[in-house]
């Protein structure tokens, strides 16, 4: 094909194209013209439903919202407490529940090992503990984390006395607490 062609093919679209979309005329089908009456009496209906529409949308505009409180709140675990007093009087107040009280959680650390040695005749031993701080060297009456005194290390075990309260962990190799 040559430019010609090109050209006379594209410009046969083009026509095609604006054939195809241009508005379908206004001529009456048929031969005889109907009455004008209606046409305007569409008009007249078409402008009084777009006054209605817009005087609803301006009503729907106008109207404030009070503000109200939420049905909910996802902060708190208690039911909610009724915002209208029911009519007999006042609303029974909710009582709320106990704090929990939790066990103290033990110590957190580790043994990693026992080390022993003679001294003077005398079996000594050192525990070796792994702690959040890193290894801790400790032998029986030391304090550990500012809270535990080590109060006895046996040959495969420690024993750590709370300073708050005394009560007493014992730990083992291998088990973290």
């Amino acid at each position: 094909m040559t430019w010609k062609s090109y050209a006379a093919v594209s410009g046969a679209t083009v026509l095609a194209g604006w054939l195809a979309s241009s508005p379908p005329s206004n001529a009456p089908t048929s031969g005889t013209r109907a009455a004008s009456s209606p046409a305007p009496r569409r008009r007249v209906e078409a402008a009084t439903d777009i006054e209605e529409q817009a005087a609803h949308l301006q009503s729907r505009l106008q109207v404030a919202r009070a503000y109200t409180e939420p049905q909910r709140n996802p902060f708190r675990f208690a039911e909610r407490r009724s915002a209208t007093p029911s009519p007999g009087g006042p609303a029974p107040a909710v009582e709320a529940p106990p704090p929990i009280v939790l066990a103290p959680v033990g110590p957190r650390v580790s043994v990693a090992g026992i080390a022993e040695e003679q001294l003077d005749g005398r079996l000594q031993r050192t525990a070796i503990l792994s702690s959040p701080m890193g290894v801790l060297l400790v032998h029986e009456g030391d304090t550990v984390l500012d809270d535990y005194r080590v109060g006895r290390i046996e040959a495969e075990s420690v024993e750590l006395v709370r300073l708050s309260d005394g009560t007493s962990t014992q730990l083992t190799f291998g088990t973290p607490q």
